[in-house]
């Protein structure tokens, strides 16, 4: 864990040493570094036109890269959206059923008065037959 002091951030930027993504990573860096330094160079020195035209098809690539980046990103968007819905309606029945549920059960005030229903029950039907 990095111990961070937001005062002092200046030392976190220039801490290179200690990283452990630099030191893994600085062979390759170098290497990929020394490859552009010499290829700017041979451009330099040997001008060419194909050089020039290789720009656009940069340009095209980043393009398509783009567009499948927001497609991508789209994607995950919707899959995410259908789960919080598919949630969201799980959360609603849920709440439902608890309510039902609720309302379903009897105080014990009407559990209690249950027994005494069938007699004035009774006295009803005779007196309305």
């Amino acid at each position: 864990m990095i111990n961070y002091n937001p005062k002092n951030w200046i030392d976190l930027i220039f801490s290179i040493n200690h990283s452990d993504t630099i030191r893994t990573l600085w062979k390759p860096m170098i290497y990929v570094g020394i490859l552009t330094a010499g290829m700017v160079v041979f451009e330099q020195f040997f001008p060419h036109k194909s050089f020039a035209e290789l720009t656009k098809v940069f340009q095209l690539l980043g393009f398509v890269l783009s567009l499948l980046l927001l497609f991508r990103t789209n994607t995950a968007y919707d899959r995410w959206w259908e789960g919080r819905r598919l949630w969201g309606s799980i959360v609603n029945d849920s709440r439902n059923l608890a309510l039902k549920l609720n309302g379903l059960t009897l105080s014990h005030a009407e559990r209690n008065s249950l027994p005494a229903l069938p007699f004035p029950q009774k006295n009803t039907c005779e007196i309305t037959a």
